[in-house]
């Protein structure tokens, strides 16, 4: 991880030395600083864009990371989570409100469910045209709100029984 983030660092303050190296060294009879400024800082555009989206993606992973660990805070932000779905599910079931068997479905299939939304942004992400970092904020937001949904209705689905498969009645 420190390697990587030393990697960033350099490939982050590259370009600005270099720039300035250029700049510094640039002849005035071949090009005025301004305009050579700016073919640097277009043809650096993407680089730029590149490496502060890919940060916030290194920071979105590692954060996840952490949160899907064995330690003492992610279990209790997990705990926290579910004590939220499920204090949601009581009071909307107090309503008459209830997910039924979509969300018993739910209960029984979290896991894959949850896996399923992960690589479905996943594969969003890497076929965006020209991901930003508000594209992978954008993704988080949409990501944290499937995987509310699915705690919704898995708590609601948790708080009822399966229901048991009705009899056939054989003719005769």
């Amino acid at each position: 991880m420190a390697k990587a983030a030393l990697g960033r660092l350099i490939v982050a303050v590259g370009p600005l030395v270099a720039r300035r190296s250029c700049l510094h060294h640039l002849s005035r009879t071949v090009l005025s600083e301004p305009a050579a400024a700016a073919v640097f800082d277009t043809l650096l555009r993407f680089l730029r864009v590149t490496l502060r989206t890919v940060i916030v993606l290194g920071v979105v992973v590692a954060l996840g990371a952490y949160l899907v660990g064995p330690g003492r805070l992610p279990r209790a932000v997990r705990g926290r989570v579910e004590q939220g779905a499920d204090g949601t599910a009581r009071w909307a079931d107090s309503r008459g409100i209830t997910t039924g068997a979509v969300g018993t479905w739910t209960a029984a299939h979290r896991g894959a469910l949850t896996i399923g939304v992960l690589l479905l942004i996943t594969l969003l992400f890497a076929l965006w045209n020209n991901p930003t970092p508000a594209t992978v904020l954008a993704l988080v937001i949409i990501l944290l709100a499937a995987l509310a949904v699915i705690a919704l209705l898995a708590a609601d689905g948790r708080r009822r029984p399966p229901a048991a498969p009705e009899k056939q009645e054989t003719p005769g």
